[in-house]
């Protein structure tokens, strides 16, 4: 299904008072334990970020889904933190790879000279296995865990997965809102990301997300580039 986008700036033009309700509406139906206006605060208003990349996603004129990136510089690095929640029926088709890709090379082109990294949790296999199956570099991943010192450096105040030795969970307290057949289908599914996700992170489904980094330079844009066109 193809979906309308617009994208928006915060330092430019940000949400509508009818496109905050309607994004609140999509977070309720995205995550369970998760209070919409507190989420907007935290991750859509508060100060930390120095900016915002948010893209809308419509189903004719019905806001259906958003992708929200912020960028904070932390000492030498800028990092990149993400959200991302969908109605049920517009979860599937990786809609989410492309604005995300396109945004880390923006910010990367502006300060080729910084560390760069995406590095924030993900609740979802699904998630996980939208970004694993196109991204030329991630971590933890089943051909590599990637170095246990960036996981100390980001992640400090998370907890290790012993099925890998690395400081990659963290205890969210919220889940992604998924039924019993969704859940069923994650267990029975043969697809190598999915399987690996279900395998560090068990408790994914009871307030528990995967902790991921995906370095941002031009090693990482031209493998990507790569396994896109093997891809194809």
């Amino acid at each position: 299904m193809r979906l309308r986008y617009k994208d928006l700036t915060q330092t430019r033009q940000w949400l509508t008072d009818d496109e905050r309700e309607a994004v609140s509406s999509v977070i309720s139906s995205s995550f369970v334990n998760v209070a919409p206006t507190a989420y907007l605060a935290k991750y859509f208003d508060s100060a930390e970020a120095f900016e915002r990349k948010l893209r809308l996603y419509f189903d004719a004129e019905r806001l259906v889904g958003y992708c929200l990136l912020t960028f904070t510089d932390e000492g030498a690095a800028t990092i990149i933190r993400a959200s991302a929640g969908f109605f049920p029926e517009y979860r599937k088709g990786g809609n989410t790879f492309q604005f995300s890709m396109a945004q880390s090379l923006k910010c990367w082109l502006r300060r080729p000279w910084r560390q760069l990294y995406y590095a924030d949790t993900m609740l979802s296999p699904a998630m996980y296995r939208a970004i694993a199956k196109n991204t030329g570099i991630i971590w933890p991943h089943p051909a590599g865990n990637g170095p246990v010192d960036l996981f100390e450096r980001f992640n400090h105040s998370g907890d290790i997965s012993h099925i890998i030795a690395t400081r990659c969970l963290v205890v969210v307290g919220r889940g992604s809102n998924y039924s019993a057949g969704e859940l069923a289908a994650f267990k029975a599914s043969d697809k190598p990301e999915i399987q690996y996700y279900q395998l560090v992170n068990p408790n994914f489904n009871h307030g528990v997300a995967l902790f991921v980094i995906i370095p941002i330079h031009l090693k990482q844009f031209v493998l990507t580039a790569l396994k896109q066109l093997r891809a194809k």
